[in-house]
């Protein structure tokens, strides 16, 4: 009787299939690993990577969940392919590696080093104060745009500022309303975001954002581009928040809140797409 070869473990995948799986994945189903060193990591990474060095990946197989699928991608695929045989050697049924690496993903990407942004959550908040945090974020966000779209050039410019600040208003009510169902406090929004935090989504200042730009936007898709970089860091942000969560309501709080991140993502997207 002959034996049937068992499915190899590891898939090539192209960024876009890489994207396309992310996009339809819940935080916390899959695990994605940028195997490349620090300072490459550090310069731009795919949103909610854990940065795992290749040297380091064989005495952290332990420290991964075998049930998820693992996503590995390096700077240009070779790392990658080698962290993929790595991996399926040792026993983990479902490889992904992207094909191309860093320099072939075209989607939007996050900066700074594993802990960016985590000067004002840490990842062991009760809910009420992740969802406060979260909630001055937003609205810092919304102001920033306000300010954006008066100092626009251009009319096309001012509307997508505009239309941007209103998105962040409606997810801002959103938020307040996670906030009534988690706590039971019923204060007032504009009392809560008194004295609130000025860093937007993603923990960083509006400042880091127009350096990574090149300064103040000056057209429709650079403002679509500057949006693309903050979502893409909030999102990084709340799914390294949701792994390094102790308590599971707070895992899954942050999780929620990385899934409307991913959804805004994909909005910006979208709105780009149609500008080309």
């Amino acid at each position: 009787m002959s034996r049937q070869a068992s499915p190899d473990p590891i898939q090539n995948a192209s960024p876009n299939e890489v994207r396309a799986l992310l996009d339809t994945t819940r935080p916390g189903e899959l695990t994605l690993l940028d195997v490349r060193l620090k300072p490459e990591y550090e310069e731009f990474h795919l949103p909610g990577a854990r940065l795992l060095p290749l040297p380091e990946l064989p005495d952290h197989f332990d420290d991964l969940d075998r049930d998820r699928p693992v996503v590995v991608y390096c700077r240009s695929g070779g790392r990658s392919a080698a962290a993929a045989k790595l991996l399926a050697g040792a026993g983990f049924p479902r490889v992904v590696n992207m094909l191309g690496g860093a320099m072939a993903w075209q989607g939007a990407a996050a900066v700074g080093a594993p802990d960016a942004g985590m000067t004002l959550l840490r990842g062991d908040e009760a809910p009420g104060v992740i969802l406060r945090t979260a909630l001055a974020m937003e609205a810092a966000l919304g102001g920033f745009y306000q300010a954006l779209a008066k100092e626009a050039p251009d009319a096309e410019a001012r509307a997508v500022f505009e239309r941007l600040a209103g998105v962040e208003e409606r997810h801002l009510h959103y938020v307040h309303t996670l906030y009534r169902k988690a706590t039971g406090d019923d204060t007032e929004l504009a009392r809560l975001l008194d004295g609130g935090a000025t860093a937007l989504e993603g923990g960083l200042p509006g400042e880091r954002f127009l350096e990574q730009l090149g300064g103040a936007p000056e057209s429709a898709r650079e403002a679509l581009e500057l949006a693309a970089s903050v979502e893409a860091q909030a999102l990084d942000l709340y799914l390294r928040l949701a792994k390094k969560a102790a308590a599971p309501e707070s895992a899954a709080l942050y999780a929620t809140l990385g899934q409307e991140e991913k959804a805004h993502l994909r909005a910006v997207s979208n709105l780009m797409k149609q500008l080309a």
